[in-house]
């Protein structure tokens, strides 16, 4: 059996955006509750991959985007250029890179 590579998008954002949408979805999903943990990373968390600018990365599957509490979001920020999709290229060289 091969391996199932499922498709993936990328966004990005400044800090306070990322963090306002990660409350909005925990919130729309009741999250976290004992014994779960977030759906999405903090923002202040160290692992968040971040560019120069400080912008948080996030990589999701695409079927993600569907979800009723991110559909009814994600248009209405990526018009606005509060949140911006981006390569898969650009999302690698935010992560960061080991010793």
């Amino acid at each position: 059996m091969g391996l199932v590579m499922l498709a993936q998008r990328y966004f990005r954002s400044d800090s306070a955006t990322y963090e306002a949408m990660r409350l909005h979805l925990n919130a729309a999903w009741g999250l976290p509750t004992p014994g779960t943990s977030n759906c999405i990373l903090p923002a202040d968390d160290p692992a968040a991959p971040r560019d120069a600018q400080g912008r948080v990365y996030l990589a999701v599957h695409a079927e993600w985007c569907d979800w009723p509490a991110v559909a009814a979001l994600l248009p209405e920020m990526l018009e606005s250029g509060a949140v911006e999709e981006v390569t898969r290229e650009d999302y690698l060289a935010a992560l960061p890179v080991g010793p």
